[in-house]
This record gives C-alpha cells, structure tokens and sequence, in this order.
C-alpha cells in the first residue's frame, strides 16, 4: 500500500486526521464520534488509500485533500455515517490553526 498524503503543521488545515490509510474491511469505529469521514483517494498509481478524517464541513476535508494531492493524485469520495459516540462528548475538532 502507498504511504498516505502527509500533511505538516503549516499546511493550516481545518480539519483533525484521525487516523491514515486504514484498512476499510477491519476499521473499527465504536470509540470515534458520530463527525468522522472516510476519505477515499488515490495516487498516480490508482490503489485506494483511506483516511478517516474529522471536520466541521466536508468542504474542509476536500479543500485539505484536493490542495495537497493537486497534480499527484484524485480524490474519489468523502463518506459520513461513521463513529458511534456524540462529538460534544468526544470533544473539540483539534486543528492546526
């Protein structure tokens, strides 16, 4: 599997990774909050990668994703319904800004 999209403390984004190239068929969910993603792209080289990522919008979780993977690679889809705990009890959505 190819290694994730790596995002550094100055690409200022607005949303909280929570964990990179998951394996989707094992992900296990139940101690995440009701806000996680899965983001869903690739390299050049066509294999998924899957991220699961945690954010206010997921115009937030694009903009992240299609900036950094600009002329490398596509973002396929972003996927809600995961996670099974309120995100008032989890807490706050942690960023960089």
């Amino acid at each position: 599997m190819p290694d994730p999209v790596e995002f550094k403390a100055g690409d200022r984004i607005k949303c909280q990774i929570v964990e990179q190239g998951i394996d989707i068929d094992n992900f296990n969910d139940k101690q995440l909050p009701t806000d996680v993603h899965i983001v869903t792209y690739s390299f050049a080289d066509g294999e998924k990668i899957f991220d699961a990522v945690r954010a206010y919008t997921m115009v937030d979780i694009f903009d992240a994703y299609h900036d950094k993977l600009r002329g490398k690679g596509t973002v396929h889809s972003i996927k809600a319904g995961f996670g099974r705990i309120r995100p008032n009890l989890y807490g706050k959505i942690k960023t960089d800004e």
